[in-house]
């Protein structure tokens, strides 16, 4: 059985501040920051967990919220403090749906657990407007989408290993790090410069 591989961001807000005046740092020394928190935030109800994903340039945030049921869903949290109703994808019959990315139109993309157990990837545009995207039916989790509407994610072709993917300019294009067990592009920006991260044959994650 596959298990995948997932991140979860932790539910606050922060703002991180270059030095002014810091030294060089050398390729293995990140450089110095200064890390004011800022707000901290909880999807409404009471003893709902929140997992934001992705910030866009005007500070709406994608992520998911699971309630006391286990239930998971998607939400937007809007730059002025406001909360999205749950996203449910129509298709999740089990009720686990994520919110993973969101562009400065709030395009929202993500995924969601179907009738057979598969994950399967989704677009969703308030108010309900849902686009699947599932080009490999066992496992397809869209996890970026930058301000064109192109993509990324991850996916595990039938029988394979898992695999990135990015969807550019309406062509889709997969690919893996080699003698990686499992490959995720996180994100792209508007640019189609990717990030993401892939875990090798020990188990070790690498950026």
């Amino acid at each position: 059985m596959k298990v995948p591989i997932r991140l979860f961001g932790c539910a606050l807000g922060f703002a991180a501040l270059a030095v002014a005046g810091a030294l060089a740092q050398s390729p293995e020394s990140p450089a110095a920051f200064s890390i004011q928190f800022v707000s901290q935030f909880d999807y409404p109800g009471t003893g709902n967990q929140t997992r934001p994903q992705k910030i866009n340039s005007t500070g709406d945030i994608a992520g998911v919220f699971v309630d006391t049921s286990a239930a998971s869903f998607g939400f937007v949290r809007f730059s002025n403090g406001n909360f999205s109703p749950p996203i449910a994808d129509p298709n999740a019959t089990s009720n686990f749906t994520e919110g993973r990315g969101i562009n400065d139109s709030r395009l929202v993309c993500g995924d969601y657990l179907d009738s057979a157990g598969a994950f399967e990837g989704f677009f969703f545009q308030a108010p309900h407007t849902f686009t699947n995207y599932d080009p490999d039916p066992t496992f397809t989790i869209v996890l970026g989408v930058n301000n064109v509407g192109d993509f990324s994610g991850s996916n595990i072709p039938t029988g394979g290993i898992q695999e990135a993917f990015l969807g550019i300019g309406g062509t889709g294009t997969e690919f893996a790090r080699t003698n990686a067990t499992a490959t995720l592009a996180y994100q792209l920006n508007a640019t189609n410069q990717g990030c993401g991260y892939y875990i090798d044959a020990s188990g070790v994650t690498h950026g």
